[in-house]
């Protein structure tokens, strides 16, 4: 294909499409116009010969290639938002966890990643941790401070400092407090104090007891299920005007049956007005393989068209399953992105990085800064700064800018604005390289190619959102 009109054609059942990359956006072919325009993609005929070309030129669309620099946009004003715009701090307030889940990132199954050890935030690193964030988010009217572990409720003491501390030194703010606990040590004193303080908590359950006690399991081996559902019910009984502030989070992995969690979560009532949130297991630096068998991908297929029908109008809602929800989110917004028609700059770069230390600032326990808590918090190539020295900016522009390890690669990609590499998902011992991005690359492209031929489809059946 040329290299200086970049666009994708492919076809539906019903009809051809192309996807224009200058404008970000989708249109429907004629026949003939998708058979000249495949010659273009071939080399077979030049763009400067095509007559379709030429039509859709006239139209705004395929504008040779402006592209000449790869870099964030959010380059240039990075520094700044790091100094004045901070949104989130997350404390690793211990590395330890009373659980010994299977799946767990710091089970030892990961390939770069720590393991549960007996490392705990002090107080003073807490404080300065606090003190370092407030005096980097005045510029914004609401901020949030999280709780991370290991499981953070084992330095319940500590929290409860930098709460109270935290009240003492912020005025004409809001901040939100967050944690994510794995239910089980949750005391009377815990719920209290989380009511009180608006905590947005956040429970791991893997579904019923058989599914959940398969791999969270306390160090002796017995299942916590038992434990955590009587927390919740005593939460709930206690507090039920604090059910809104409670979410459950899943973690769908290959030892459970995923129709039978499903069906727990829809008939259980006590999380009939809960928000499911569901994950699936992080296979980044695995190392063993992940096998779903063949009912997992038939029942997670079969939510998916539900979903995929509700999204036309052709199934009602109470139907769809919240294991499709976030999924629906970011159907709908693929399908606004590419209506607007909006002209690429000559300085682009692809999705995926956030603004590191903006978005989220994770502080290890002894100091250490990261962009967030799911980057590999032992590898100095996500090292952001530390409490002491501050913040490494360039370093920060850097993991902002990864698209440079595929720079000539990006230039003329047709997908580079439709595409979400985060460095985290590449597999790596110390840092990245070319090979490993475009490793990364090749399953992007893919993705983005079925994202497009999807909203093609329900465009189709008459998605108009």
């Amino acid at each position: 294909m040329s290299k200086d009109v970049i666009f994708k054609t492919f076809r539906t059942y019903k009809y051809p499409y192309v996807y224009d990359r200058h404008t970000n956006s989708l249109v429907r072919l004629e026949e003939d116009e998708y058979a000249e325009l495949a010659q273009v993609e071939k080399g077979e005929l030049s763009a400067e010969d095509s007559q379709v070309v030429g039509k859709y030129q006239e139209q705004g669309l395929f504008v040779p290639n402006v592209v000449e620099k790869i870099e964030h946009p959010g380059t240039a004003i990075i520094e700044s938002y790091v100094n004045t715009r901070m949104e989130q701090l997350i404390l690793q307030v211990t590395q330890q966890c009373n659980l010994r889940c299977g799946y767990c990132v710091y089970s030892g199954i990961y390939g770069r990643n720590r393991v549960h050890s007996n490392e705990r935030m002090s107080w003073d690193t807490a404080k300065k941790a606090i003190d370092f964030f407030l005096k980097r988010s005045w510029a914004i009217p609401e901020s949030t401070i999280g709780f991370y572990g290991g499981e953070p409720l084992l330095e319940f003491g500590l929290i409860k400092q930098c709460v109270d501390y935290v009240k003492t030194q912020v005025e004409g703010k809001t901040i939100v407090f967050n944690i994510t606990t794995n239910g089980t040590i949750m005391t009377d004193e815990m719920m209290e104090f989380m009511v009180a303080n608006d905590f947005m908590l956040t429970i791991s359950l893997d579904g019923s007891k058989e599914e959940h006690d398969v791999n969270r399991k306390f160090s002796d081996g017995e299942g916590s299920f038992d434990v955590i559902i009587k927390n919740i019910k005593k939460f709930k009984n206690r507090y039920p005007s604090f059910d809104e502030n409670i979410s459950i989070i899943t973690t769908i992995n290959p030892y459970m049956d995923l129709d039978c969690v499903l069906e727990y979560f829809n008939t259980t009532e006590i999380f009939n007005d809960k928000n499911i949130i569901f994950n699936t297991v992080n296979e980044v630096n695995l190392s063993q393989s992940i096998d779903y068998d063949k009912k997992y991908h038939e029942v997670r297929s079969f939510e998916y068209v539900k979903m995929l029908f509700a999204l036309v109008g052709k199934l009602d809602e109470k139907y769809v399953s919240p294991l499709t929800l976030r999924i629906r989110g970011s159907i709908e917004a693929r399908f606004k992105d590419v209506q607007g028609r909006v002209d690429i700059s000559s300085i682009a770069h692809h999705g995926g990085p956030c603004m590191p230390g903006v978005m989220r600032l994770f502080v290890r326990t002894d100091g250490v800064l990261f962009p967030c808590e799911r980057v590999g918090d032992v590898l100095d190539y996500f090292a952001i700064g530390t409490l002491e020295d501050g913040l490494d900016i360039n370093k920060i522009k850097a993991l902002l800018n990864n698209g440079v390890l595929t720079e000539n690669e990006c230039e003329i990609c047709w997908s580079i604005r439709q595409c979400t590499i985060c460095s985290a998902q590449l597999n790596f011992d110390i840092e990245p390289t070319k090979k490993e991005k475009l490793e990364e690359c090749a399953i992007s492209v893919k993705r983005v190619l079925t994202d497009m031929y999807e909203i093609s489809v329900l465009s189709e059946f008459g998605l108009v959102k």
